[in-house]
C-alpha cells in the first residue's frame, strides 16, 4: 500500500518564469543603441525595425561552450591575424534594418579596428546557442535575417543533444555530432572543431 501525503501549499517552493519586460516595446534605432537597461530583467534585446525582441542571454553553462571554441579558434592563422570571437556585441544589419546580438560572432581585424564601417558591424560567422525555449520558426528567421545582411556561415549549436548544424546557405546544411568536424565555411577556411571538442 503506498500512502501519499499532500504538501501543505506553504511549504511549497514558488517557482517564478522570467518574463521579459521590455518585449514588443517600440524604439527607435537610435534609442535602442543608446539604451542603458539591456540587461536589467536578464534578456538580452535586439531591435527589429522598430520593436524590440527578447531573448535569452548564454548562461554560464554555455560559457564552457565558447571557451572551448575560443581556445581552438586561437590556433589558428585567422586569429594571428586579428580575428576575433566575441559574445553578444550589437550586429547593426543595415540591409535588412534589425539589430541582432548573436550568443557568438566573429569578426576580422579590419572590421575590428574600423567599426563605423557598414560592412564591420557584419560577422563573418555567427553562433548560435539554442535552447529548448526557442521557437524553430524563430531560429530559422534568425539564420535567414543573418544570410540576407550578408554573414558567411552561421553555426546552430543544440547543447542539449550535443549536435551542430552548420548553415552555409539557407540551404545547405551540415549535422555534426560526436568526432565529425564543424568547419566554418567561407567565413574562415583555417578553422575547424570535431562536436565533441565543443561539448567537452
Amino acid at each position: 500500500m503506498i500512502i501519499t501525503l499532500p504538501i501543505p501549499l506553504e511549504n511549497a517552493v514558488e517557482r517564478k518564469i522570467p518574463v521579459p519586460k521590455y518585449d514588443g516595446l517600440r524604439m527607435s534605432l537610435e534609442d535602442f543603441l543608446n539604451w542603458e537597461v539591456r540587461e536589467s530583467d536578464g534578456f538580452k534585446y535586439e531591435w527589429n525595425d522598430g520593436v524590440l525582441e527578447a531573448d535569452e542571454s548564454m548562461k554560464l553553462k554555455e560559457v564552457k561552450i565558447f571557451q572551448n571554441i575560443n581556445r581552438k579558434f586561437s590556433g589558428t592563422d585567422s586569429y594571428r591575424q586579428g580575428a576575433e570571437l566575441v559574445t553578444e556585441v550589437d550586429c547593426r544589419l543595415s540591409k535588412i534594418n534589425k539589430v541582432r546580438r548573436p550568443d557568438i560572432s566573429a569578426f576580422t581585424r579590419e572590421q575590428i579596428q574600423n567599426p563605423e564601417r557598414e560592412e564591420s558591424n557584419i560577422p563573418l560567422l555567427v553562433i548560435e546557442l539554442i535552447s529548448p525555449s526557442n521557437s524553430s520558426l524563430e531560429v530559422e528567421a534568425k539564420m535567414r535575417d543573418y544570410f540576407k545582411a550578408g554573414v558567411k556561415t552561421v553555426w546552430h549549436i543544440y547543447p542539449e543533444d550535443a549536435e551542430v548544424r552548420i548553415y552555409y546557405s539557407p540551404k545547405n546544411i551540415k549535422v555534426c555530432t560526436d568526432e565529425d568536424l564543424c568547419d566554418a565555411g567561407g567565413a574562415f577556411g583555417d578553422f575547424a572543431i570535431k562536436a565533441s571538442e565543443i561539448f567537452a
